[in-house]
């Protein structure tokens, strides 16, 4: 089978993707909010709180409100589908950035009207996926991986209403429908897509009326809110879940009651640092390559849309420095308009650059060469990595066993010194719904880190097993 060169840079950019996200993400260990997440979700499946009023445990959050519901009744339907193994959730995760990676594709196909061009498709896909903080978000399951797929879809929408003047009524709609989508999965945050019309005004001004700015703005918005005020006529538990939500999660952010940071900066600090390489790489080739137009666009045509792409992106990040919770992975949902920027800068460099690729040449045929070796080096990693743990082994071979011997749905005691320990949490209440209580407890079953003193353990427990690799197991007389 005969391939041209594109190809080649897919399967390099498949082999990146296998070592970087599908490698880790098939790991057992997960960061603590995801497995969060990820353990409401299950409890959905397992008919434990309903979409609208989700659960976590029995001694925490009972009443789950943290974020909207989108998620955890997404990824509940995926556990209905396919079962309750750990695969599930991480089959679900890969589904979302797919389907990333295809809106990004084809966004990058509709910004250009040249074959030749168009196969560059690969290249946005690529610089997102080597972004540090994006296949760590993506091998942990936060929300921001469903909120980004949603985002871009109405990106993408938008771009063909505005820019392609495609059915603008419709993909306008669309791209409302998207927004909406996106703020049932992470609240306001999922809102930053309706700047799109506006941003398009400033790029496009000598060319884009005010008045229809305002137009195409109100058919964006309205869009969403009418769906929101049809969904909270026809559901009172919805519009409850939502005042409870802003109740708790707003109240909470502007109390810097999750802080995370003293420094309002910090995010922009972040973004910086994680774009820093893909920078100087794009640096480099604009120095080393030859300065050509793009065929299917003029200057003026890549500039404006370089523009509007990275406006999108620093309005799905820098609003977030008004409160003190500032988290690299909060990023995710801005960074693939970066990354589509900077394939936009380097395209026409690229064009010209590939077009004087002899297919003979020894330079591809290494290249060639490298990336099947990648490729097949990738998925032999892949599958030795199956049944390993990326982190938490100790503990969650502690959690697997306690799922033995403690009941389904038992309430069990820890020290007050444990409370905080929300990895270990959310793994007990995933693989076995088990929730634990801190303090003065009576449970039938009383759980201790190793490094903790005996002291703390009431005085009638008696150790059950002392086989355990991190978490001793007592149990009431």
């Amino acid at each position: 089978m005969k391939f041209n060169k594109h190809t080649w840079f897919w399967i390099f950019t498949i082999a990146v993707i296998m070592i970087l996200i599908v490698s880790q993400l098939i790991q057992d260990g997960v960061f603590m909010d995801g497995m969060l997440y990820i353990s409401v979700g299950k409890n959905l499946a397992d008919g434990i709180g309903t979409f609208w009023n989700q659960s976590f445990s029995k001694t925490s959050m009972f009443s789950y409100h943290e974020q909207p519901p989108l998620y955890g009744g997404l990824i509940a339907l995926f556990y209905k589908v396919f079962g309750s193994s750990m695969y599930v959730e991480r089959l679900f995760c890969f589904v979302c950035f797919s389907g990333l990676a295809i809106y990004l594709v084809k966004l990058w196909k509709a910004i250009f009207t040249t074959i030749e061009t168009k196969q560059f498709s690969w290249l946005p896909v690529l610089f997102f996926t080597s972004i540090p903080v994006v296949f760590w978000a993506y091998t942990n399951h936060v929300e921001e991986t469903v909120m980004s797929f949603f985002a871009l879809a109405s990106v993408y929408h938008s771009y063909k209403a505005l820019f392609n003047k495609e059915s603008i009524v419709l993909n306008l709609v669309f791209a409302g429908v998207f927004v909406f989508l996106s703020s049932l999965t992470k609240g306001v945050q999922g809102l930053f897509p309706i700047a799109a019309v506006g941003f398009y005004w400033i790029v496009s001004v000598k060319n884009y009326q005010f008045s229809k700015m305002i137009l195409h703005s109100l058919i964006l918005v309205g869009t969403s809110v009418v769906i929101y005020s049809l969904m909270f006529l026809v559901s009172p538990e919805a519009l409850e879940s939502f005042k409870t939500y802003f109740g708790i999660r707003f109240v909470n952010t502007f109390n810097n009651v999750g802080a995370t940071t003293g420094n309002r900066f910090e995010l922009l600090i972040r973004l910086i640092s994680e774009l820093f390489p893909l920078a100087i790489l794009s640096l480099l080739i604009l120095i080393l390559s030859k300065k050509q137009k793009a065929k299917d666009l003029t200057i003026e045509d890549g500039t404006k849309r370089i523009l509007w792409f990275i406006l999108i992106g620093l309005s799905g990040s820098m609003p977030l420095m008004v409160t003190l919770e500032q988290r690299g992975f909060y990023l995710v949902t801005a960074l693939p308009y970066f990354a589509i920027a900077f394939a936009l800068l380097l395209a026409p460099r690229l064009t010209n650059l590939f077009n004087k690729i002899d297919e003979r040449s020894a330079g591809l045929k290494l290249f060639k060469g490298f990336a099947a070796i990648l490729l097949i080096a990738s998925l032999v990693f892949v599958f030795t990595s199956i049944g390993k743990s990326k982190r938490d082994g100790e503990m969650l071979q502690d959690v697997y066993a306690f799922g033995k011997i403690i009941p389904r749905g038992e309430v069990v005691g820890i020290p007050t010194e444990m409370w905080n320990d929300w990895n270990f949490q959310t793994y007990m209440v995933r693989y076995n719904y088990i929730s634990l209580e801190a303090g003065d407890v009576t449970n039938k079953y009383f759980l201790i880190r190793k490094d903790l003193p005996r002291s703390l353990v009431p005085e009638s427990y008696h150790l059950l097993t002392d086989k355990t690799a991190f978490i001793n197991i007592y149990k009431n007389e």
